[in-house]
């Protein structure tokens, strides 16, 4: 969200209450790829898996959190005000426009090595989408592959 030359609009926990039949009654949280679960396959890690320990841990607290704002909307808690128990894997949508200089400058920065692993998972196959529909413009953008 630092970039200052585009325009974002993007989903709203304050005002989104996951309890409800919209949402179908549950918040949907994002599995962070270095987890390194088979892509696809997530049904398969249930509870009672514990072949990936740290997968584990994780979904353990993706429960606790949603059963604790589900508690919280339940005893009168506004959405804006439950929301502060999610998460950082809640997930949200988000909607970006730029020009195309503006376009190459996220794809330098969010492409790179040093860039955080979910935003380079985001980022690097949008950038290749687009080398194939603009290569004049994106073809000269390089960035390391997302696992070496």
């Amino acid at each position: 969200m630092r970039h200052r030359i585009a325009s974002y609009s993007q989903e709203s926990t304050r005002y989104c209450n996951y309890s409800k039949d919209k949402f179908d009654n549950q918040i949907t949280f994002v599995i962070p790829e270095w987890l390194d679960i088979e892509e696809g396959n997530y049904s398969y890690y249930t509870f009672e898996n514990r072949e990936n320990k740290e997968l584990l841990i994780w979904l353990e607290a993706m429960d606790i959190a949603q059963e604790k704002y589900n508690a919280l909307i339940k005893n009168g808690w506004q959405p804006q005000q439950a929301r502060s128990v999610l998460p950082n894997s809640l997930k949200t949508e988000i909607v970006m426009t730029a020009n195309l200089r503006e376009w190459r400058e996220v794809f330098r920065q969010r492409t790179a090595k040093a860039a955080h692993p979910q935003m380079r998972e985001i980022m690097i196959p949008l950038l290749e989408e687009l080398k194939t529909k603009l290569p004049i413009i994106f073809n000269d953008i390089k960035y390391d592959r997302l696992h070496n």
